[in-house]
């Protein structure tokens, strides 16, 4: 997962991705993008990526088996 950089550009597609909101107004935490373009935010609601105002960093890649 090197080279990951925080970016104003929304996923395009499912995965897991970092997300932080605007203005550092809070904790960096990780969000599952589903085929619908939604995630689901730490309180429970569910929001489109495309409506949710931060940046994004991803997606991040699952971790190999031992």
């Amino acid at each position: 997962m090197a080279g990951l950089r925080w970016t104003e550009e929304k996923p395009t597609g499912a995965g897991w991705y970092w997300y932080r909101g605007e203005a550092g107004d809070m904790e960096p935490f990780i969000v599952e993008v589903d085929s619908s373009g939604c995630f689901q935010w730490p309180d429970g609601g569910f929001q489109e990526v495309k409506l949710a105002k931060g940046q994004w960093a991803g997606p991040i890649e699952q971790p190999e088996e031992l």
